[in-house]
């Protein structure tokens, strides 16, 4: 009976009751809601390891740290070494000897004017001489530039030793002209002129030894105060080797060297010491 009354003239507060009592219920759910939330966050937030049964809690990701590769072990640098070249026998490479004659007096100064393979002599006994002398030469270089350079070099007690003609042995009569008159001139500084003859060939495309003997027979009968050293019959009596037809090895090169020491009317003892 109250109830009724209260509602028949009360209505509104009966209303008001109802919704505070329906507010107090809902904020009761939302507790309860907020509750079951913390509990599953709680849950999520713990993880159980079930090999050990520790308890790891999962936190913030730990900072990345920067791994950096190992260094590789230096190696050490080798250095190459070359096997020892094995000696060259004396037959190998040819001898320096003597002159026969050491008692003469002996020049002072050695120049010698010529060719390719008057180079190839340089090469092989690297004496202390002086060497005017270029590959493919002829004449006309050894006129205008071969005697010109060395000129100077040329005073008392000097033997000039030319070793040209196997490039143009038609240029014979201008070398017999050029020489007579330039060893008159360097016999009145007190120095001695030699021709070496032209040495023969195996297989030469430009020069054959029929012209070869021709050219130092010419050579030898028409120079006038100039000593004629003959390597030709000597080479080709002893025999002799080439290393391309034309050119001679190291070891004759040396033998033609000495040879003409030997034959010079005086001998030097530079480089015999």
């Amino acid at each position: 009976m109250k109830r009724l009354f209260l509602m028949k003239y009360f209505p509104g507060r009966i209303c008001c009751r109802r919704a505070d009592a329906e507010g107090i219920c809902n904020m009761k759910m939302r507790r309860r809601f907020l509750v079951i939330l913390v509990s599953v966050f709680l849950w999520n937030s713990v993880v159980v390891s079930g090999e050990t049964g520790e308890t790891d809690v999962i936190g913030p990701m730990p900072s990345r740290q920067e791994v950096t590769a190992p260094s590789a072990t230096p190696v050490p640098e080798i250095t190459p070494t070359s096997a020892p070249l094995s000696s060259v026998t004396e037959t190998e490479q040819g001898t320096l000897s003597v002159p026969d004659h050491p008692d003469a007096v002996s020049h002072d100064k050695l120049i010698f004017i010529g060719d390719s393979r008057t180079e190839g002599i340089r090469d092989a006994v690297q004496d202390g001489s002086i060497w005017s002398c270029k590959s493919a030469m002829g004449y006309t270089w050894m006129a205008d530039t071969g005697v010109p350079q060395i000129e100077d070099e040329i005073e008392n007690n000097t033997a000039v030793i030319i070793l040209m003609g196997v490039n143009d042995p038609s240029n014979v009569n201008n070398y017999i002209n050029y020489i007579n008159e330039k060893a008159a001139q360097w016999a009145a500084l007190g120095a001695k002129t030699y021709f070496v003859s032209v040495g023969p060939v195996q297989s030469d495309p430009y020069v054959t030894n029929a012209e070869i003997e021709s050219f130092n027979t010419a050579m030898q009968t028409y120079l006038i105060d100039v000593t004629y050293i003959d390597i030709y019959t000597w080479m080709t009596e002893d025999g002799f080797s080439t290393i391309d037809g034309t050119h001679y090895p190291s070891d004759l090169s040396i033998q033609i060297y000495n040879y003409i020491l030997e034959h010079l009317e005086e001998s030097r003892t530079g480089i015999w010491g």
